[in-house]
């Protein structure tokens, strides 16, 4: 049997066995609490992409509407 897909943390490199990891609510990728992006109410991500996507990545802005203000 093989043990080709080990599970680290994506920001230091820490396995499984050394850590313990959680998966970020955004792309899935494994970190360690050291290595976490906090945000608001404890919310924890891989990285601060995923934590503005989270928090961003929403409705347009009312200023993007594509129509012109009048």
């Amino acid at each position: 049997m093989s043990e080709g897909l080990e599970r680290v943390c994506v920001g230091c490199g820490d396995s499984e066995e050394e850590v313990r990891l959680e998966a970020c609510g955004i792309c899935s990728h494994l970190f360690c609490a050291g290595c976490a992006h906090k945000a608001g109410y404890g919310r924890r991500f891989c990285s601060s992409e995923c934590t503005r996507a989270y928090y961003f990545a929403g409705e347009p802005d009312d200023d993007d509407s594509g129509e012109p203000e009048e």
